[in-house]
């Protein structure tokens, strides 16, 4: 299979930068895949999963919050809020986080505190669910 290169970027570190053979992220309608010569693209992606392989068939995954995707000339950028692989996330402050938002959603005064809740109670959601199904398959 062919390769194309691959950043993955947030604010604290850059995750990941080299080749893969293939890459899903999270979108709005769903995951999405990108192998070699993908079309350019820009997206939007939100809060899971992202699995890339590398060309040595090692499989990759990581769980990332909002942020972009950007694709040209066989290469692939992507800057989110956060990326962590699995045995990064904290589990007592991804709970802490998720028992924060369900309070803050009882306390809520309006629809935009409504949502930023729903927002913080669903990134915590996700990072420990991704972070308890790789721990599993390990």
């Amino acid at each position: 299979m062919e390769s194309f290169h691959l950043e993955i970027l947030s604010p604290e570190r850059p995750f990941y930068k080299g080749d893969c053979v293939s890459l899903v992220v999270p979108v709005s309608d769903g995951m999405m895949g990108v192998m070699a010569h993908h079309e350019p693209l820009t997206a939007a992606i939100l809060d899971g999963e992202l699995q890339f392989t590398t060309p040595d068939g090692e499989r990759k995954v990581c769980v990332v919050s909002r942020g972009m995707l950007d694709i040209s000339q066989n290469d692939a950028r992507i800057l989110c809020d956060s990326a962590l692989a699995p045995d990064e996330v904290d589990e007592a402050l991804e709970k802490q986080a998720q028992t924060d938002a369900l309070i803050a959603e009882q306390e809520k005064e309006g629809l935009r505190d409504y949502r930023r809740t729903q927002l913080a109670f669903a990134h915590a959601v996700n990072t420990l669910k991704n972070r308890n199904k790789k721990m599993m398959q390990d």
